[in-house]
């Protein structure tokens, strides 16, 4: 008779995790018993960004390019240029998903702007229009351009937009394939 007390003491205290249990023993008409359990969602800390060719809530290494197309009877006119689809889908499609805070967003556009040869072009030369909820940041040359603050609702961010682009098109440039990237940035807190 022990060792079943030990066994049965054992098992009371053994640390595992039990639902309530309520025992009713009476000879009443109307009798009730409750037990409560209860339950716990734990909801991780997220930061997604996409930029052109996306996956939702997916990696995807694809860097898509924007091109503009600059009619030869009209370098350096100052008559913008708006682009056009490079690779990926033209308009750009973005997006921002962070849960927790709010985000900062920037932009850092390779340092000394769109180069080609000996001649480059500036990224204040690139203006980009936004359509939806996920404003464009403004390109740095080589740092990041001042952050946007995306502020959250309910400890979430869910930014979403399309993007257009045009190039300025104020500088008589040399013919030729001027390139350059940029790096958008997403930091949650």
């Amino acid at each position: 008779m022990a060792a079943s007390g030990l066994a049965f003491g054992a098992l009371i205290f053994s640390g595992t995790v039990r639902a309530e249990s309520n025992l009713n023993a009476s000879n009443s008409a109307n009798m009730s018993a409750s037990a409560r359990l209860e339950f716990r969602v734990v909801v991780p800390r997220i930061l997604f960004l996409s930029v052109g060719t996306a996956s939702a809530m997916a990696d995807n290494a694809t860097v898509d390019q924007i091109a503009f197309n600059v009619p030869q009877n009209a370098v350096g006119n100052a008559v913008p240029v708006a682009a056009t689809s490079g690779t990926g889908g033209y308009p750009v499609t973005a997006r921002v998903v962070g849960l927790g805070s709010s985000v900062s967003f920037t932009a850092t556009g390779s340092a000394g702007g769109i180069t080609g040869g000996t001649q480059s072009i500036a990224w204040s030369q690139i203006a980009a229009s936004s359509s939806g909820t996920l404003p464009h940041p403004i390109i740095g040359d080589g740092v990041a351009g001042v952050a946007t603050n995306l502020v959250a609702t309910a400890g979430v961010v869910d930014k979403t937009a399309t993007w257009t682009f045009n190039y300025a098109n104020t500088v008589p440039l040399a013919s030729g394939s001027y390139a350059g990237q940029v790096t958008y940035t997403a930091a949650l807190p």
